[in-house]
Order: C-alpha cells, then sequence, then structure tokens
C-alpha cells in the first residue's frame, strides 16, 4: 500500500521498463511517465485505486495500492488558527484518523475532532488527554408560594304549616336536623346537623300550627403554604449527574398471580448534563422535579389507598456562564370560583333575597419559579471544607436546662501543620445560635 496526500505525490522508479502504466481510478491519483522506469504518482482526492504497471511481456512489473487522504498540513494549520492553547497531531493508521495531542478543556478537544471529521469526512479516534477535566457545580432553587382564600355564607331554613289535617313545608339549603331515637326514653327526638368546618349560628321556634327551624353558616379561611428546595449537584463537564433526596412509596400492580408491589420514587430530583465550551460559557441539559405525595387524586386498588403524586418539573437547555443566574420557569395561576344555592323567586328579592341563598367564594393563586446557576469548581483540601455540625457538640445538663442550649459549640482543635489559613479571619464565634 501506498499512503499519499491529495495534492502531492511520490517518484516510483521500477526495476524493468514499462510499456503500459494506468490506474484504476484517475479521479483518486493519477501518474506522469517521466521515463519507461520512471514514474510520478500525485493524489487527487481522497480515497483507494489501483496502479498497474505492464512490461514488455504484457506481465505486471509493478502494483499497490494507492491510498489517498487529505493534505493534514492543512488541518494541522486549521487547528493552530482555532485551538492555539492546544497540541494536537493528526496521523493516518490504516486509512483511519488518529487524533493525538493535549487539549487545555474537553471542549477544545471534542472542537478538534469536530473539525477532522468535517475535514477528513471519514470517523477518527480521538486520543487527545485534557489538562484538567472542568467539573461544574449547579445550584437550582425551587420557590413556590400558594395563597387560597375561602368565604361561605349560607342561610337555611325549615319550617312546617299545619292546616287542618294538611302540613306545608318550606326547605331551602342543606339538611339541618335530623330525627333520632332517644335512648333513655325511646321517643323521637329532633337533632341539629352541623356543617363540617363553618361556624353555624341556630334557631327554633314555634307558635301555633307554625314551627320554623333555621341555620346561618359562616365560614372564611385563608391558607398560605411555601415550598424552597435548593438542590446543587457537580458532574465532570459531558457527564450526566442525578441527585435524589425523598423517598419511596408503594403502588399496588394486578397480575396474574394477585398484586405485585412497584415502587415510585419521589422528593426532590436533579439531573443534568453539563458542556463547557472553549469561551468557558457552559450549556445545560438540565431536568430539575419537586414531587411530594397528595389526596388529591388518590385511588383505591383492591382496597389499598395509593397516593397520587403533586410534581413541579422542567426540563430544558439553557447557556450561561459561571456564576450567572437563569429563571428557567415560572408560573402565576389564579383560580376562581363563586357557587350560589337559592331558592327560585324568593332568592332574587332584593335584601330580604339574601335569607334564601347560600354563597361561597374559593380563591386560590399559585406563583412558582425555578432558577438554575452554574459554577466552573476545582478540587480543594478536605481540611478546607466545613460539615454544619463541625465544632458543635450535645449541651452539658446545666447548658440544657438552665440556658435552654440544644448545641453546645466546642473550641476548634488547631489546623494541622503546614495548613495555615490564607487571608483575614474572623476572632471568636461567628455564624448562627440554634436554639
Amino acid at each position: 500500500m501506498l499512503a499519499l496526500e491529495t495534492n502531492k505525490g511520490v517518484l516510483l522508479r521500477l526495476d524493468r521498463p514499462a510499456t503500459d502504466i494506468f490506474i484504476t481510478n484517475p479521479g483518486i491519483a493519477d501518474v506522469q511517465v517521466k521515463s519507461p522506469r520512471l514514474i510520478y504518482v500525485f493524489g487527487v482526492s481522497p480515497g483507494e485505486t489501483t496502479l498497474y504497471a505492464l512490461g514488455d511481456d504484457e506481465r505486471p512489473i509493478y502494483s499497490t495500492v494507492l491510498q489517498v487522504t487529505t493534505n493534514l498540513a492543512q488541518l494541522d494549520s486549521l487547528y493552530e488558527q482555532l485551538l492555539p492553547d492546544s497540541s494536537i497531531q493528526v496521523q493516518m493508521v490504516n486509512g483511519m484518523g488518529l487524533l493525538k495531542g493535549v487539549a487545555p478543556n474537553a471542549a477544545a478537544a471534542e472542537a478538534a475532532e469536530r473539525y477532522a471529521k468535517s475535514f477528513l469526512g471519514m470517523d477518527v479516534v480521538n486520543q487527545i488527554s485534557v489538562v484538567q477535566p472542568t467539573q461544574v457545580n449547579l445550584r437550582v432553587k425551587f420557590a413556590e408560594v400558594g395563597r387560597s382564600t375561602l368565604k361561605q355564607l349560607g342561610v337555611n331554613w325549615e319550617s312546617l304549616f299545619d292546616i287542618g289535617d294538611a302540613t306545608i313545608g318550606l326547605f331551602t339549603g342543606r339538611n339541618i336536623t335530623q330525627t333520632i331515637v332517644d335512648p333513655v326514653t325511646g321517643l323521637p327526638t329532633t337533632q341539629f346537623l352541623a356543617d363540617g368546618g363553618a361556624d353555624s349560628l341556630l334557631f327554633q321556634g314555634s307558635t301555633g300550627n307554625v314551627q320554623l327551624n333555621a341555620v346561618l353558616d359562616a365560614l372564611e379561611t385563608e391558607g398560605l403554604i411555601s415550598v424552597l428546595a435548593e438542590p446543587n449537584l457537580t458532574a465532570v463537564t459531558g457527564q450526566t449527574a442525578t441527585f435524589l433526596a425523598g423517598g419511596e412509596f408503594p403502588v399496588p400492580i394486578p397480575d396474574e398471580d394477585g398484586i405485585a408491589i412497584e415502587f415510585r420514587e419521589f422528593g426532590v430530583r436533579l439531573a443534568f448534563t453539563p458542556f463547557v465550551e472553549s469561551n468557558e460559557k457552559i450549556t445545560l441539559r438540565v431536568a430539575p422535579e419537586v414531587s411530594e405525595l397528595s389526596n388529591n387524586g388518590a385511588i383505591s386498588v383492591s382496597g389499598i389507598a395509593v397516593p397520587a403524586l403533586s410534581t413541579r418539573k422542567v426540563e430544558t437547555t439553557v447557556e450561561l456562564g459561571s456564576g450567572q443566574s437563569f429563571a428557567i420557569a415560572g408560573l402565576m395561576q389564579n383560580n376562581l370560583s363563586q357557587d350560589v344555592r337559592k331558592f327560585p323567586g324568593l332568592g332574587d328579592i332584593p335584601i330580604l333575597g339574601a335569607l334564601f341563598r347560600s354563597d361561597a367564594f374559593r380563591q386560590r393563586e399559585t406563583e412558582l419559579v425555578v432558577i438554575v446557576t452554574p459554577y466552573l469548581v476545582k478540587p480543594t483540601d478536605a481540611r478546607r471544607l466545613a460539615l454544619p455540625m463541625d465544632g458543635e457538640t450535645l449541651p452539658t445538663d446545666i447548658e440544657r436546662y438552665l440556658h435552654n442550649d440544644m448545641i453546645s459549640y466546642a473550641p476548634r482543635k488547631a489546623d494541622a501543620p503546614g495548613a495555615g489559613r490564607e487571608g483575614p479571619s474572623l476572632v471568636g464565634r461567628a455564624g448562627f445560635r440554634l436554639k
């Protein structure tokens, strides 16, 4: 096999004079005959072809496979211009491109591979070494606030009129009484029914042939729910990292042998894949999720209660610089509902009509925002890292009973020799005290 580059050639000296010389595909390589024993072969375009030289007896005196590749000097010049901080060499081995050398980061190594594939028109083997793999720490903030308001006001009537042997009744709103049997006397008696959760004002009276029962239900509630989760995770550029802080709950799955149990995860989940570009921009494929068990939408399977999940999930791709933040998702939701129950005709009377109708007003507001912030990070000495409970011990009996302390602070041990702190430091205790 004879390896050539495009627009370059070699001189071949034959052992005997040749009468005929030809190439299978002149579009890949061509030949110029200088003399019967001296020929010049040069590459035209990438590919493979065959060269034959015949003697005066019409038998081959020389044959070889010509493998033509792109001029690698042009690719080397391209690397010098576009990747000046890298030292990359390109070689052709058995018809395959091979990249060797050193790149300052993974983005430069990936760029060199893309340039080689485009330039050579073939797949290449990337053996470029990265000086120090770039690591990315991603911090995600889930912030959600939910406000709810409920106002309810209703008048419920039960009235009976006895006219001779006939009884006429008027009932509006919900059932406000029920008849039960007194366990002591064995006689029927009337009991008022309260509306679950609402405050009720009761009235009962009778005169002559008229019996009147009335209940005024009034309820006003306000609620506030806030959810804040701040997971953070570190990964090497180009690699996917996942994080879950939560748990699993069982879900019954009917099958042929009965009921099988399958566990589903819930909690705070984070999955992301960072790509650090040559200009230190960070491209993130990020999928954060916050889920919690909920009774809304829960079902029962074979008598087993299965809770539902309330989930907030985002999946997107963004590009940021180190330390920059981006609100990748947001939600503003406002739900209003009003229910009116009234007696036809009487409920429409001005002023007095309020005695024959019930009104319920509900409002729910939800605001959600998701913010991501990536940082380019490097490993550090373990002595420079601190845990949340460093320097904290159990309190003594005097500290616990007299000072109401839940945690006692022990003096820090002296740093190891040669591990002096850099820069100014605080004198005495600093931070927060937990009580």
